[in-house]
């Protein structure tokens, strides 16, 4: 049995955390310990980079990387995070990259504070550790680097024998401070470990532009003591500089801005000297160095305004933005929801497993271009983002759509609205169980509601009168997409076996195709040996549209993409590629006519009893394997078989509304309830 700390070991172990990151010494003894570790004197992105990949630093079996510090936090922005992460990297290595503004451009919760928010956190963290330890001036407001005490001339000569590389000058309180109180001696001047840390004003500032009208700068440039005015100039500008602005605060650090350009264009001037030249402008008194990466975010229709705006042209050029758009995803969307959901409750509701999907499916569908290849349509496109097989399109349609829409994905709807709607639902009066179709019509309703809806509009969306008649479609197009995942769902349970059935099956192709594969050559062995013969395999292969003479070629392309999941170290099962995934299901799920006549009641009263046995455990699976509840289970069983008999489940009226066929929930006794027209 582990022995739980007393009250006493708790605080001696908080005192030596404290502690630990507690150095105080002279610039002597600093300069000895850069010259052993040039490392220790960073700069700002450097600093910041090296505290991103600390988190850990992976790729995909399909090469994109992926890092740790976003990894189950931000979904579905790979192209995003790596452009960040890539910006850090060139910046660090002191490119003039970094004298530019890093700004995040999307659509509201889209991700941009999370990502700068995510980014402060690893630089506070990192500076806590060994190899991310700060050292400053000792008393100085902005963590002066103490390599600043190095006399200009001297600096050529510790980059040619040490690599120790020194840029910038003394901030006025270390210049006076160093004269009036050490008598100019620099080896003594002290110097002190510094933690970064937001919520102490330590290495990362933070300005939210807010209010339009012009307002003091001090907030960003410091304040000044107007009683400490008098005297010479130098004395002056080292006692009455506060040097307490956000600007001052996040010297060597960080410097978040947010809704950038709704800020004064006085404060925005105070950005470009500092980005471009590296100082902070102080009227009357000149200007103060000032290292740091400047992040701003802003929204398109603020940043379209800076744009056209032809007085802003400097400013303009000092700025690297990178969209971060709304995830196009599916997949990944259902793991924003779940996330933002695991920080709430939902007391004595069920979410059945498609509920969050569905959700997904019109969210999306709401962000996406129409398609650009002939003949794909809109839920196709869908389908082939969430990496899904969709004949006859592949990866490279999808590619080529990306390069000709480039912006897809910066309008739309946003994962809080969906909250807001799946919340809305789960918080009504007797509801027990969250369907996806009650959901759908939430999200079709609150639409209305919604006064981001004119960022969103699509150029087949037409808001007319209160008429949402683009969104009906996307109704449509998503309770099309359900009913497919729906009938998936009860294909799956037909067969109490069938995980294991289908991972026999791809085992046995796998292996057979691992000893005829010029990849990886195998000893000779003919594939009968291993159970799964030349025609298994090409019945495998045809399910998905693989002629005779192209098998070659995909038994090897499917032998490299196993190996590559094996050497990250994942487990490859019939799921991971769609072609595969596609494959299996099609030979072992049950057909959707044989599928139909299981589940539609019989006449004959001595057919019923095994009618009645077959959808128990069809409902059983479903509850004990996939997630449902016995409400939800037996509702989307009912569904399936309304929908293989082609009757329809919801109605348009001349495209302006929705009318619903089909009850959108259960109360707690599992009783259906209709949904009220609206």
């Amino acid at each position: 049995m582990t022995n739980r700390p007393s009250i006493d070991d708790i605080l001696a172990e908080s005192d030596r955390e404290v502690g630990r990151f507690a150095w105080d010494g002279t610039f002597a003894d600093y300069l000895r310990m850069v010259v052993e570790d040039p490392s220790r004197s960073r700069l700002s992105h450097s600093l910041i980079y090296h505290a991103i990949v600390s988190k850990g630093v992976a790729t995909t079996p399909e090469g994109v990387p992926v890092y740790g510090l976003f990894d189950d936090r931000i979904f579905g922005l790979e192209r995003a995070l790596d452009r960040i992460v890539r910006y850090f990297a060139a910046a660090a290595n002191r490119l003039e990259v970094r004298k530019r503004i890093l700004l995040l451009l999307g659509p509201p919760a889209s991700g941009k504070s999370t990502v700068v928010d995510l980014i402060k956190r690893a630089l506070e963290e990192y500076t806590h550790t060994d190899e991310g330890a700060v050292y400053a001036i000792s008393g100085c407001p902005m963590q002066e680097e103490p390599l600043h005490l190095v006399p200009e001339r001297l600096r050529e000569a510790l980059l040619d024998q040490h690599g120790i590389y020194i840029e910038g000058d003394l901030c006025p309180r270390c210049r006076y401070t160093l004269k009036a109180e050490y008598d100019g001696k620099v080896s003594e001047m002290p110097v002190s470990r510094v933690a970064f840390s937001e919520k102490s004003a330590l290495g990362i500032g933070y300005f939210v532009a807010s209010d339009p009208n012009p307002i003091d700068s001090s907030i960003l440039v410091g304040s000044v003591d107007s009683s400490l005015l008098s005297g010479e100039r130098e004395e002056v500008a080292g006692r009455a500089f506060r040097l307490d602005g956000e600007l001052n605060i996040a010297n060597r650090g960080l410097m978040e801005f947010v809704e950038m350009f709704k800020a004064d264009k006085h404060l925005l001037i105070s950005l470009l000297g500092l980005a471009q030249e590296q100082i902070i402008k102080n009227e009357k008194f000149g200007s103060i160095y000032a290292e740091e990466a400047i992040v701003g975010h802003s929204n398109e229709g603020d940043f379209a305004a800076f744009v056209s705006d032809e007085h802003s042209e400097a400013l303009k050029d000092r700025i690297i933005a990178i969209e971060v758009p709304y995830n196009l995803r599916v997949g990944e969307e259902v793991k924003i929801y779940a996330r933002m959901l695991a920080s709430g409750v939902l007391e004595n509701v069920h979410l059945p497993p498609l509920t969050l999907r569905v959700a997904s499916v019109f969210a999306v569908l709401s962000r996406l271009d129409m398609p650009s290849r002939r003949g794909m349509s809109l839920l196709e496109k869908l389908r082939l983002y969430d990496g899904q097989m969709v004949v006859p399109y592949d990866r490279n349609d999808l590619v080529e759509m990306q390069r000709h829409q480039p912006n897809e994905g910066m309008t739309g709807l946003s994962p809080r609205y969906v909250m807001n709607r799946v919340d809305n639902v789960a918080s009504s009066p007797n509801v027990s169980c969250v369907s996806p179709l009650a959901v759908l019509d939430s999200l079709w309703q609150g639409l209305r509601e919604n006064v981001s809806l004119d960022q969103g509009l699509r150029e087949n969306v037409s808001l007319d009168q209160g008429r949402l008649t683009g969104y009906v479609d996307l109704v449509t197009q998503s309770v099309k997409e359900y009913s497919e995942l729906a009938i998936k769902e009860v294909q799956l349970a037909f067969d109490e076996n069938f995980e294991q059935t289908a991972g026999m099956l791809l085992e046995g192709y796998l292996s057979a195709i691992g000893s005829t594969s010029t990849v990886e050559p195998q000893p000779a062995a003919d594939p009968r040996d291993r159970g799964v013969s030349e025609r298994d395999m090409r019945e495998i292969e045809r399910e998905v549209g693989v002629a005779e003479r192209e098998k070659a070629e995909f038994r090897e392309e499917i032998v490299g993409i196993v190996a590559a999941w094996r050497d990250k170290g994942l487990v490859f099962d019939y799921t991971s590629e769609p072609r595969l995934r596609a494959a299996v299901e099609a030979r072992l799920f049950p057909s959707r006519r044989k599928l139909l006549s299981a589940l539609s009641r019989p006449r004959l009263a001595r057919q019923k009893a095994e009618w009645a046995r077959l959808r128990g455990s069809i409902q059983g699976r479903l509850v004990s394997n996939y997630g449902y509840c016995d409400h939800c289970s037996d509702d989307i069983i009912n569904y399936v078989a309304r929908v293989l008999r082609n009757t329809p489940v919801h109605k348009t009226p001349k495209n302006e509304g929705v009318e619903w066929l089909w009850p959108l929930t259960h109360d707690a006794n599992g009783t259906a309830r209709a949904a009220a027209q609206k």
